[in-house]
């Protein structure tokens, strides 16, 4: 075996072809929503998970996302600033914030969800429905995988 051959080759490797595939896919679709709605895919990361998760703290909602207090509040105040999250008081906590998506925000993030689908449907189209069906179904899985190496 050559010394070319024994080298490795990370564009080979599947979690970097992953990666590269959710950075790009990230990347397009930012492009469509970034100038028209003021925000960047941190914020649109947010606004999904808002609508997932709501109501929810910004500490847990960090959680969620693997962000630092500092990401998280610069992320939320130009949310809060372009008037797309709701923040109030925990009753139970008042030291805790409660955010949750607003109409505006709700608006702005099913337009982005159609942007999203729309792409997906892209970059799945030149799979058979039965070979989207195994596809998922794989990425599930190499998902349940990975989050078993954690414990």
């Amino acid at each position: 075996m050559s010394e070319q051959e024994k080298l490795f080759d990370i564009r080979d490797w599947v979690p970097y072809q992953l990666w590269r595939l959710s950075q790009e896919a990230g990347y397009i679709l930012e492009d469509n929503y970034a100038r028209k709605y003021n925000i960047t895919g941190d914020s649109w990361r947010f606004m999904a998970m808002l609508a997932s998760l709501a109501p929810i703290s910004a500490k847990r909602l960090g959680e969620y996302l693997d962000c630092n207090q500092v990401q998280v509040t610069r992320t939320l105040n130009k949310l809060l600033d372009n008037g797309y999250v709701s923040r109030r008081t925990d009753p139970k906590d008042r030291r805790k914030v409660i955010l949750t998506l607003n109409d505006k925000g709700a608006e702005v993030y099913q337009s982005i969800v159609e942007m999203a689908k729309d792409l997906e449907a892209k970059l799945l189209a030149q799979m058979s429905e039965g070979e989207q069906v195994t596809f998922r179904g794989t990425l599930k899985g190499l998902l349940t995988t990975v989050e078993g190496f954690g414990n």
